[in-house]
């Protein structure tokens, strides 16, 4: 078999003012977590309502959706008031669509960072806008002008849920993590199972519930130098197995229609 194609969906920027100033973008470490796996990156462009589904999802055995410096547009979760920060409404639409498309297919997915808050939307959830600001809860932002390893190394705990997926694939009740979000879940949206909470309470994991494939969301950051953790090793490891799973089972299937 060729290599997994694992999808990336792109931020859409505007980095200069002019006109042709846009920018579709993805961090690098979400590619180096792709390739070190020995799968290939599909840059998927934020393209909202005119995406072609069919050629994307046709094409992917996978989909990781990363973080980004913007933050889900209130609108998408059914709030009036202006979100904090940058905002990226074509990334947004784009993403719900993406994520309900493979929940239909049974494509796996990861949501990381912004992506475990696109799910908790995207099942009718909401975001606390500003989790420092929430009584009782830890500031939960990078730390600024610090080495990266320090800015990505484990700032707090979270408990993972018994028997959840997380639970049974780390094999732990309880790991550190990064911590690099101004934003995080809310109330919990419907047909997510939580897989771990932070020290004060605040949710680090979801799950989909009878999801036909890997559907998994994390609010810290596995993919940074995932090589010197191993339960972030493992955690990638899983959802690019799932990938390879779904490939296989995708080129069967052509298999079986072409000898039909």
């Amino acid at each position: 078999m060729s290599k997994p194609l694992i999808g990336l969906p792109l931020c859409r920027w505007q980095l200069t003012d002019r006109d042709i100033g846009w920018f579709h973008l993805v961090g690098e470490k979400y590619i180096s977590s792709v390739t070190g796996f020995g799968a290939f990156p599909l840059m998927i462009p934020a393209f909202a309502d005119e995406l072609d589904m069919d050629t994307v999802l046709d094409s992917v055995s996978g989909i990781m959706f990363g973080g980004s410096l913007s933050n889900v547009h209130p609108s998408f979760y059914g709030d009036s008031a202006e979100g904090v920060g940058l905002s990226d409404k074509p990334r947004d639409a784009t993403v719900l669509r993406l994520m309900r498309a493979c929940l239909e297919r049974g494509i796996p997915f990861l949501g990381i960072c912004r992506g475990a808050q696109e799910m908790n939307v995207l099942f009718g959830g909401t975001l606390h806008r500003q989790v420092h600001e929430v009584p009782g809860r830890l500031d939960h932002r990078e730390v600024k002008d610090v080495p990266d390893d320090v800015a990505y190394g484990p700032i707090h705990k979270v408990a993972l849920t018994e028997g959840g997926v997380l639970h049974t694939l780390l094999g732990e009740r309880e790991v550190a993590v990064n911590s690099l979000h101004g934003q995080g879940i809310d109330r919990l949206g419907e047909g997510l199972q939580i897989e771990a909470v932070a020290e004060d309470g605040q949710i680090e994991a979801v799950s989909v519930i009878g999801a036909k494939a890997f559907a998994l969301g994390v609010q810290w950051h596995p993919e940074y130098r995932y090589w010197e953790n191993p339960q972030y090793n493992l955690l990638l490891q899983a959802f690019h197995d799932a990938a390879k799973d779904y490939q296989a089972k995708k080129s069967e299937k052509r298999r079986e229609a072409a000898v039909a």
